[in-house]
This record gives C-alpha cells, structure tokens and sequence, in this order.
C-alpha cells in the first residue's frame, strides 16, 4: 500500500514542481526562510540520500563505459547552449534574459538532475559521473 502511494506521489512530481512554483509566486514569504545555510544544509542532505543509494560498484560499470558520459559533457557544453539560445531567439526574449537563459544552458547540471535521473529510474551513478565531470571541466 506504502510503495503504491509513494509510486503515484512520485509520478506526480512534475506537477508538484508546478504547484510549488505558482505557491512561490503567489507567497514568496512562504520560502523565503529557505536561504543561506539551509540550502547548503538541504543540498548537503539531498547529495548524501543519492550517495547512500549507489554503490561503488554503479561506478565502477560507468568507468568501463565512458562514452555515455562524455558524451553527456559534451552535450552539455554544444547542445544545451545552442537550444538555449534557439528558444530565446524563438520567444523574441529581450537580450537580457536572452543571455541569462544561455548562460543557464551553459552551467553544468546539479544535484537537481540527479534527483530527476531517480525519480525516472535512469542512470543515477551515469547522472553523478556526467555532473561531476561537467562542473570540472567548467
């Protein structure tokens, strides 16, 4: 019954997503306490949930086939850029948030990507080895 529930609220976690956004925009002062030490604290516990569940051996099997993160770091750095600045010039953004979007596309993934890599039951250990080969390589 437990892991039913926990499978649908996790489907769901787009609209979540959706709902804290707007909940944001509309009660800022409901998030705003969220800041400084707490994200570090927050980021801190999220990486350490995500570690706790691979094991040395996930990285060991990415280590012996490195194309696919490399070329997810190379993705990084071509692709995202390039669709990042295709989806200002298609919006007509003015060039200031025109280049913030780009240099958004440009930054390396986060712990973020990392969560959504397992809540969509993909490559977790592939997902941690392409952010931490992307932060170096920025």
């Amino acid at each position: 019954m437990v892991g039913v529930t926990m499978e649908r609220f996790t489907t769901l976690f787009p609209l979540w997503t959706l709902l804290g956004s707007v909940l944001a925009l509309v009660h800022p002062g409901l998030f705003t306490w969220f800041s400084g030490i707490w994200i570090t604290l927050g980021l801190g516990v999220i990486m350490l949930g995500m570690g706790l569940g691979l094991s040395p051996d996930d990285f060991v099997r990415v280590g012996r086939r490195p194309r696919p993160a490399l070329v997810g770091v190379i993705a990084q750095f071509a692709v995202m850029p390039a669709l990042a600045a295709a989806i200002a010039a298609l919006l007509r953004l003015p060039a200031p948030l025109a280049v913030g979007l780009i240099l958004v596309g440009c930054c390396p993934g986060g712990t973020a990507s990392n969560v959504v890599a397992l809540i969509a039951r993909a490559d977790v250990a592939l997902s941690v080895v392409m952010t931490s080969l992307s932060t170096l390589a920025a």
